[in-house]
């Protein structure tokens, strides 16, 4: 079909340009088939060439000429335009010529000069060769060929090419501008080529200021659309007698004519390309400005973000270090009181509780962002964890300030039972914490569809709009007074919101604004409840742990005496050294059961001394415990031969039960 419509075009086109063949009947100065041909196999490939050879040939051939000249004249069209095609695409850019000036110009000099001139040269030899032309006349009818030809590719040629590539742009913007330029290009050409009055005048360069204004405002197609429209009224015109381009002949004539449109086209082309170059520049440089004003925003935001975050970490670590301080000094005196005794104790680890969750929120904001946390999937029951994280905050009375209805029902995950307890934990304490005394929280836990739902909404203070898009984000926090009674680094949602998106869920957030609430809600796919649930092998009462002898090897004085004190409380025959080779030393001298190892430790750090300890015959039991707590620390640890891992601060009861 395609090849079909372009024999078809080729051929109307033909016909037409050999209605102004003067100097011979095959060899005419108008020649848009030129420009179709080169046009077509740019777009769509020299696989077109057949199409461009029928076309040729059935001009030629229902014109004047024989079969062998017609044959010779097809065999050069379709050459000229295979050849023009394969230099335009090798050295202008193929179908984008015209996007740059310095493109256009080797289009013009490729295409419109130098291949134009393989079918003058391959159809007047035809025409000599079969006797059509006489030799004498060679020159004359080669020259009509040539310049006709190069008009065709230097007006048709980029028409077609431009209308088929280009998007609207500046034409669809300006409608009405469009139809006011070409309303002033069809009268520029009228007056000059066609009015009686003026036609005898030499004013031909009255039609290159509309040129110049599609140029500017519209782009290189609009360009050629109107050279293409002033070529087709000019020469109307002067095969009709009119115009300043009129001579003795109407060959020469057209040649005249072919030769100016030629030379408005060659000159409008590059002036349109090198003004949206220029635009193209400013609108980059426009852009690169807006990015490099948004980063600059986006950098003082993060700063302001950072600042904020150290003045929020400042206070949120001297509030539990200044309680645990004051516990500490009221434990020293001598006339203390049992009372205030547990009272200061009490204090201690609960503060002590309340830093250790704060580096683990950061770490674990960390994990999830490097994509670093590992998830140990298994069937949860959503309903059940719900209930264990209320009743943990129950237990710490950090629930009895507030109304609580809770209505759950029995729905499964796929979920790493930690890390869902973490997000149910954080969303809770963020309601807890921004819900004043006698507010109201609402704790659900549904079936929708394939999904498991955690809805929470309490009647706290609610988010501001401009907030609301941002309240995932790390650090995040509404205006805040000097008191800062909520607490807090702005992690917690954070760190709900990429556990929640690393399980393949979704969380959002709501609020109609301040003072009117919020609603958080968690969607998991939902799954099938597993056949039989394991029931729960009683844990041994840490309590009950029998005497170990145990040796712990640590650099930090106070950190090493504490843990002393803990485990003789406990009943364990304890020993203690400073360093690695100390450790190894007493380790030798007193057999221990386990080892309680440090890792930063000078000389020989604990990867170390557990590599020597286990290259010896009965080696103990080896506890890492270690404020290096990232996943690959634990592998390193296991690597090195350590049994254990735990992170600094270890609880107690946690311990007990390793040591059984």
């Amino acid at each position: 079909m395609l090849l079909a419509a372009l024999a078809l075009a080729y051929f109307l086109a033909g016909k037409l340009g050999l209605h102004f063949a003067f100097v011979h009947a095959s060899a005419s100065a108008v020649w848009p088939p030129t420009g179709i041909a080169m046009a077509a196999v740019l777009l769509f490939g020299s696989r077109v060439w057949p199409a461009i050879f029928v076309g040729a040939f059935l001009v030629n051939i229902s014109t004047a000429g024989s079969i062998a000249s017609s044959f010779g004249i097809a065999g050069g069209n379709t050459l000229e335009a295979v050849v023009a095609a394969w230099l335009v695409e090798r050295y202008a850019a193929g179908v984008h010529a015209f996007d740059r000036a310095q493109n256009i110009f080797r289009f013009i000099v490729l295409a419109g000069l130098v291949s134009t001139a393989i079918s003058a040269t391959a159809g007047t030899t035809s025409l000599a060769l079969t006797g059509l032309a006489e030799w004498a006349a060679f020159g004359p009818i080669w020259l009509t060929w040539w310049l006709g030809d190069a008009a065709g590719a230097l007006i048709v040629a980029p028409f077609v090419i431009l209308w088929s590539t280009s998007s609207p742009g500046p034409l669809r913007e300006r409608p009405a501008e469009a139809v006011l330029l070409v309303a002033v290009v069809a009268a520029s050409g009228a007056l000059v080529f066609v009015h009686p009055g003026l036609a005898r005048y030499p004013l031909p360069f009255l039609c290159i200021p509309a040129v110049i204004w599609a140029a500017f405002r519209f782009g290189q197609r609009e360009v050629a659309t109107s050279v293409a429209l002033l070529s087709a009224i000019a020469t109307w015109a002067t095969v009709s007698g009119d115009g300043p381009f009129v001579m003795r002949s109407d060959n020469e004539s057209l040649l005249l004519l072919q030769a100016f449109m030629a030379t408005i086209a060659v000159l409008t082309l590059p002036i349109a390309a090198l003004v949206w170059e220029r635009k193209a520049i400013e609108q980059e440089r426009t852009e690169l400005l807006e990015r490099e004003r948004t980063a600059r925003t986006d950098a003082e935001a993060a700063n302001r973000a950072k600042d904020e975050f150290m003045a929020m970490l400042s206070h949120e670590l001297r509030n539990p270090l200044a309680a645990i301080s004051n516990a500490g000094q009221l434990l020293s005196t001598l006339e203390l009181q049992q009372a205030f005794s547990s009272r200061a104790v009490e204090i201690i680890n609960r503060q002590a509780g309340h830093l250790s969750r704060l580096i683990e929120d950061l770490l674990d904001v960390a994990r999830v962002t490097s994509g670093k946390i590992t998830l140990t999937r298994e069937k949860v029951n959503l309903a059940e964890v719900v209930q264990t994280s209320l009743a943990v905050l129950q237990s710490g009375n950090q629930l009895q300030q507030h109304q609580l209805v809770v209505e759950v029902d029995q729905v499964w995950v796929e979920a790493d039972p930690a890390r869902l307890s973490q997000i149910v934990d954080n969303l809770l304490l963020n309601a807890i914490k921004f819900t004043p005394r006698g507010g109201r929280i609402e704790v659900q836990a549904f079936e929708e569809g394939d999904d498991a739902v955690l809805q929470i909404r309490d009647t706290g203070t609610g988010v501001a709009p401009e907030l609301l898009p941002r309240i995932f984000d790390l650090f995040t926090q509404g205006p805040r007074s000097l008191d800062r009674p909520q607490g807090g680094l702005g992690v917690g949602l954070t760190l709900a919101h990429r556990l929640v998106k690393a399980h393949g869920g979704r969380i959002e957030a709501f609020s109609e604004g301040l003072s009117k609430g919020c609603t958080f809600t968690v969607r998991l796919r939902r799954v099938d409840a597993p056949e039989a649930i394991s029931t729960v092998e009683p844990k041994p009462d840490p309590a009950r742990a029998l005497p170990r002898r145990i040796l712990i090897i640590e650099d930090d004085a106070d950190g090493r005496e504490a843990l002393r004190m803990q485990l003789v409380n406990a009943g364990h025959d304890v020993y203690a050294a400073a360093s690695g080779i100390e450790g190894i030393e007493t380790a030798a001298r007193v057999r221990p059961e386990i080892i309680l190892l440090d890792i930063g430790l000078p000389g020989l750090d604990g990867y170390q001394v557990a590599r020597q300890l286990k290259a010896a015959e009965g080696c103990p039991r080896l506890i890492a415990i270690t404020g290096y707590g990232q996943p690959q620390d634990r592998e390193r640890a296991f690597g090195a031969g350590i049994d254990w891992h735990m992170v600094k601060p270890v609880d107690a009861a946690e311990l007990s039960r390793v040591l059984l």
